[in-house]
């Protein structure tokens, strides 16, 4: 109770309730600022999951010649095991040429999991029939080859390489685009999607099985759980490819947050001087509590619910801005006519409310961190010194 009334006393101390209210301040922003960037952080990770992991091979298994795959179905994680063939390929048309990733794929067994099946903007994803020698384009990769649905393109890959008497040849063929899908991801310009029949005969490869799980980062602990069990398989999984994208939003996401408690970190360095300056003002007052039987346990106590009420009402404000803003971020930003994003593109929120009690926790134990020397100080105050001179 005295720790909340020195908390609440405004009279002969105002300089020390201003610097309160500025630790008050800093905390509220730093919180808010925290959980609104985390959640719009996490947002950009999952559409980025959801985008580009959802439509390349998160987990690639491939069998020697002669090899069978097995199923593993039935592992946990795994949602969908379907037969796949994927190369690096050369597309052409007229005189535009683009890099690409062909994958062979077969439709029936894609389109319940496939996120391109829902990504198509011309076409239908079963548009791919076995023996037609059809492709389904990226978006941004149909822009770079300047071709619509019903062009036609040529596909070079070394991975049906002939040899004639005029050397080694690519194997290449002409096919028509059917359709053409967006994901609104850098795959849109790298990846184009042939029935996994044309692809045996264009890339003479071994055959592929692709796997589907129902969280994309669980892949790496997966894809070491089956090199074990199957060592005859080469398992690959998404980060030879998007490894470094992904470390770079993780690296970015923990930078982000660094810098933003730092705010937090000030805020309570601010809540250390005002205790000071409170506890040089009410020397006289402790030593007279001491005289009355208060224990050096008590004195702390006094300083400490001081502290940390300042602490409490700062965190609960930046907690309750912070998830509002975040709720009705968008709706602000379109209102204001900001669009951080490419126009109609919303800003991705993720409200990850177990990262939003570390948050709160952790501005509470650097502020509780905050007022342990002040409140030690307190406590060893003497009582002979300081009331002889009073």
């Amino acid at each position: 109770m005295i720790g909340l009334r020195y908390w609440r006393a405004r009279k002969d101390t105002r300089f020390v309730s201003f610097i309160t209210l500025f630790s008050v301040l800093g905390i509220t922003i730093g919180v808010a600022a925290l959980i609104m960037v985390s959640s719009v952080m996490n947002g950009l990770e999952d559409r980025l999951k959801g985008q580009i992991l959802g439509s390349v091979p998160q987990i690639t298994l491939t069998a020697a010649k002669g090899d069978t795959i097995p199923t593993v179905s039935t592992f946990d994680g795994v949602k969908a095991q379907v037969p796949m063939l994927a190369s690096e390929a050369l597309l052409s048309q007229g005189g535009q040429m683009s890099g690409a990733q062909v994958i062979g794929i077969s439709p029936e067994l894609e389109q319940p999991v496939s996120p391109v099946a829902a990504a198509m903007v011309h076409g239908q994803f079963n548009n791919l029939v076995s023996g037609q020698y059809q492709v389904l384009l990226g978006s941004g990769l149909a822009r770079k080859l300047n071709v619509w649905s019903g062009d036609t393109i040529r596909i070079m890959t070394s991975g049906g390489a002939r040899y004639t008497p005029m050397g080694r040849v690519p194997g290449q063929r002409l096919f028509t685009v059917s359709g053409i899908f967006e994901l609104g991801a850098e795959v849109d310009q790298a990846m184009a999607l042939i029935h996994i029949d044309d692809a045996k005969r264009l890339l003479r490869q071994s055959h592929q099985s692709r796997l589907y799980l129902d969280d994309a980062f669980t892949a790496p602990e997966l894809s070491t759980q089956l090199q074990q069990q199957y060592p005859q398989l080469t398992v690959q999984d998404w980060r030879q490819q998007y490894g470094q994208l992904f470390a770079a939003v993780k690296m970015e996401k923990r930078m982000m947050s660094l810098l933003l408690g730092l705010i937090i970190a000030v805020a309570a360095f601010n809540i250390v001087s005002a205790l000071v300056m409170m506890v040089t003002d009410k020397t006289a007052d402790m030593a007279i509590l001491k005289t009355q039987g208060f224990s050096r346990h008590h004195i702390m106590q006094v300083f400490t619910v001081q502290g940390m009420s300042s602490a409490l009402l700062g965190t609960v404000i930046g907690a309750v801005i912070g998830l509002f803003l975040t709720w009705q971020m968008q709706p602000l930003l379109s209102m204001l006519g900001i669009w951080l994003l490419p126009p109609g593109q919303p800003l991705p929120v993720l409200i990850d409310y177990q990262q939003v009690i570390l948050v709160v926790l952790g501005a509470l134990l650097l502020s509780y961190l905050a007022t342990i020397y002040p409140a030690w100080r307190a406590s060893h105050v003497n009582p002979a010194e300081v009331l002889r001179h009073e």
